[in-house]
């Protein structure tokens, strides 16, 4: 058996990722633009099949678009697309994505029961993998039961898109170790990443904690009747000097996303104020998921915020 010493100087190279949606099949990318094999799965086949064209979409698209390119930190996808394409690997089923893997990373919806599900498959088919959850809501704390050595088990919470939010938060489950926070502290910064460490266990990290006291009175100021989205969302991006606003934001995550995570809030909220948002629901109940489904707060894939004009609201600024 490797010393801890050992394991902790051995480099993260095989990796698997476990959900091709969003933010699956974007971390996906990252990690082969380090020039690593990734394996990419999930469970519906759909998502899986289209998973590696709307890569190559994203990868031609996404850091072209002015409300994603506003700070100069940021990764530029290789020129070689193609290449890139052709280091993810698709997987048909867990099993063959995890085969041998380091490290294996969860991107599937937030939901802590369908995550602790396969947290214990993961820990049967991975034994020596380490084994991390993009979460952006749920403590690895609460999926720990689910495996027997959580000391492997930690959150990996990377931001979509990758390439203009190149960061991540990790997070221990409370029992992870330190060799463990080690290799994928090395294998986070390989990949070109600002890498924070969350202290303890933090509920929503560090920027959703900030972003969710935002997201949520900004939708409580809608649902009150104040004002509506759209003037939430000038008044914000003039004040900050922001590409977009709250609600634009929350339509790029996607509306779905974004009921999932205040859902896992309310949870163990006890302020009514974290009652759920008639504004947000009302969307959902429409289908109008945000840019996935071409409507949200605002129409896509051109929202009405990018359009000349809007920002001013009717006034002309030269």
């Amino acid at each position: 058996m490797a010393s801890e010493d050992e394991a902790t100087a051995r480099p993260i190279v095989s990796v698997a990722v476990v959900g091709a949606g969003t933010m699956g099949r974007q971390i996906a990318a990252l990690i082969a633009a380090s020039g690593r094999q990734v394996r990419l799965t999930d469970a519906v086949r759909a998502v899986l099949e289209t998973a590696p064209e709307r890569i190559r979409e994203e990868l031609r698209t996404l850091p072209q678009l002015p409300r994603y390119a506003h700070h100069a930190f940021r990764l530029e996808p290789p020129a070689d697309h193609e290449g890139l394409l052709a280091r993810i690997g698709v997987a048909a089923s867990a099993a063959e994505a995890v085969a041998g893997a380091d490290l294996v990373i969860e991107a599937v919806r937030e939901d802590l029961e369908t995550k602790r599900t396969l947290f214990a498959e993961l820990d049967r088919l991975a034994p020596a993998a380490i084994l991390a959850t993009n979460s952006s809501s749920i403590p690895s704390s609460l999926l720990a039961s689910a495996v027997a050595d959580p000391g492997r088990l930690l959150n990996t919470h990377f931001f979509a898109p990758v390439w203009s939010r190149p960061m991540v938060e990790l997070m221990g489950s409370g029992e992870t170790t330190s060799v463990t926070m080690d290799r994928v502290e090395a294998f986070a910064r390989s990949l070109g990443i600002v890498v924070a460490k969350v202290r303890g266990d933090s509920k929503g990290f560090i920027i959703n904690r900030v972003w969710r006291a935002v997201k949520r009175e900004a939708l409580r100021v809608v649902d009150e009747g104040h004002a509506d989205p759209e003037d939430v969302d000038r008044l914000w991006m003039i004040f900050f000097g922001t590409p977009s606003g709250p609600f634009g934001i929350m339509d790029m995550v996607g509306l779905d996303v974004v009921a999932d995570i205040e859902t896992s809030y309310q949870r163990v909220a006890t302020d009514p104020a974290d009652r759920p948002s008639a504004a947000l629901h009302a969307k959902l109940a429409e289908g109008a998921l945000g840019e996935k489904t071409g409507r949200g707060f605002y129409s896509h894939p051109e929202p009405e915020y990018l359009q000349p004009g809007w920002l001013g609201g009717g006034v002309e600024v030269e």
